[in-house]
C-alpha cells in the first residue's frame, strides 16, 4: 500500500506524538493509533449492546412483576 496524504499540521501532530511516546516510527504511531480507536470502538459497542439488553431485561422484569402482582391480588390464598 503506498503513502497517506496527510496535512503538514498532522505531520506535525504524529511527529511530536512520535518523540512524546517514545515510539520508533511514524508508522508505528498510524499503528498504535489504529490499534487505539479499535479498541475503543469495540468497548463502545459492548457499552451499547450491554444497555440495549439491561433495557431489555428491565422491561421483562416489569411485565413479570405486574403479573405476579396482579396474580397475587386476584387470587384468594384460602379458595
Amino acid at each position: 500500500m503506498g503513502a497517506i496524504a496527510v496535512s503538514k499540521k498532522e505531520e506535525q501532530q504524529i511527529e511530536r506524538l512520535r518523540k512524546e511516546l517514545r515510539i520508533p516510527s511514524k508508522s508505528e504511531v498510524i499503528r498504535v493509533a489504529l490499534h487505539t480507536l479499535e479498541q475503543k470502538t469495540t468497548k463502545e459497542r459492548l457499552r451499547q449492546d450491554i444497555q440495549k439488553s439491561v433495557q431489555r431485561c428491565a422491561q421483562a422484569d416489569k411485565i413479570e412483576n405486574q403479573m405476579l402482582f396482579l396474580g397475587v391480588f386476584t387470587h384468594d390464598p384460602l379458595d
